[in-house]
């Protein structure tokens, strides 16, 4: 039997955070008989909790990948050569220095009683260990709020906030292994830290988990050559999805295009491949003149074959709309296009013998210019 929380977090999406969890009560019904009533109640209570204001302020995973290199040995050394002089140059930052030293000088020490005691030297600043980050962050997380409860504190800003400026900003880390974030109250701490590795991030072209790591253990952070994102709709306005490159000059041509495809690759399973001029002056003619819609199956009457329903159980429509019929778009399209030559002896004129062959393909046409089929929800591919 799984576990109750991993139940949840699979629901949901994204991982729940102990403070978040202990504040529900998780643990307790995990012992409930009705384990399904159980976890629907704190998906619910959850989603609550995040809907009021369109965030999540637990702990989630990054969709960040790792770097991918050019392939040739000379792009691979130039960025090595870079990271190397820009994690030098960053380590003698006045702004890095001056976070190190207020915030990882250990206060349990003899040399900082005697600093407060005024009989010694300010302590030196001491880096982390890879393996404490996750808990100097949560340390910090639920002590910098009013009731020592991180989640409720970001709860209570976000839900209170009030236009001109937000009190909370994201907080991009690496723990265990793994890029995550953090919603953070931009006053205190960690806000300063996400201010800090955000102008790294600029700064040096690195990502800002890693600015993150460098600042709190001193790893030095990889110079990255291409970052790419994608806006992905889906529905009716599915085709102005779009991708967002940002290149380093010094790429090839060869070498943007392997990073694009790759970048598409992520968006799509097999290739999109393009319709011919025909098709898309189809969906042209057509597509002004058509509705498309989604309905019950036995709401829906046509002559012809019955319409086969999708997995969710309704059937997506397609007809002429506005006085237009089939008969009539095909006539406009012979006087307008019928003159034009295809491949071989078909030309783009539909006679009357052909007219099931109009309607099959307008809406084949249609369909693959409005709705790509582009896999997953909304999301983007981030740095590289």
């Amino acid at each position: 039997m799984t576990n109750l929380r991993t139940d949840v977090e699979k629901a949901l999406g994204w991982p729940v955070s102990d403070a978040m969890w202990e504040d529900l009560d998780g643990d307790g019904m995990s012992w409930r008989p009705d384990r399904a009533a159980a976890r629907q109640e704190l998906v619910e209570a959850i989603r609550h909790r995040t809907a009021v204001y369109g965030r999540i302020p637990v702990i989630r995973a990054g969709s960040q990948t790792p770097p991918m290199r050019p392939a040739t040995a000379s792009s691979s050394a130039r960025i090595d050569a870079l990271s190397a002089i820009y994690a030098a140059w960053a380590n003698s930052d006045l702004k890095v220095n001056w976070f190190r030293r207020s915030h990882l000088v250990p206060q349990n020490t003899l040399e900082y009683e005697a600093w407060i005691a005024g009989r010694g030297d300010y302590p030196e600043f001491q880096l982390l260990a890879p393996e404490d980050v996750d808990q100097w962050i949560m340390d910090h997380f639920n002590g910098d709020s009013p009731d020592g409860n991180g989640n409720r504190h970001i709860e209570d800003l976000l839900t209170a906030r009030r236009p001109g400026g937000s009190p909370v900003v994201d907080l991009w880390y690496i723990a265990s292994h793994r890029e995550r974030a953090l919603t953070v109250d931009s006053r205190w701490t960690l806000g300063e830290l996400a201010k800090l590795t955000e102008d790294m991030a600029d700064t040096y072209q690195w990502r800002q988990s890693e600015a993150a790591t460098f600042v709190l253990t001193g790893r030095q952070p990889e110079v990255f050559v291409y970052s790419g994102s994608a806006s992905i709709r889906h529905g009716a306005t599915a085709a102005c999805s779009r991708v967002t490159m940002t290149l380093d000059p010094f790429l090839t041509p060869d070498q943007v295009a392997g990073i694009y495809g790759r970048l598409k690759a992520r968006l799509h399973s097999g290739p999109i491949k393009s319709l011919s001029e025909k098709h898309y002056r189809l969906a042209q003619h057509i597509g002004p003149h058509f509705v498309s819609r989604v309905d019950q199956p036995g709401r829906t009457a046509r002559k012809g074959r019955p319409l086969q329903a999708g997995p969710t159980g309704l059937v997506h429509i397609i007809e002429p709309t506005d006085g237009a019929t089939w008969q009539s778009l095909r006539r406009d399209w012979n006087d307008r296009y019928g003159h034009r030559a295809g491949r071989g002896s078909k030309g783009w004129r539909y006679g009357s013998e052909n007219h099931p062959n109009f309607m099959r393909d307008a809406k084949k046409a249609y369909v693959r210019l409005l709705f790509p089929p582009w896999k997953g929800p909304d999301e983007s591919a981030q740095s590289q």
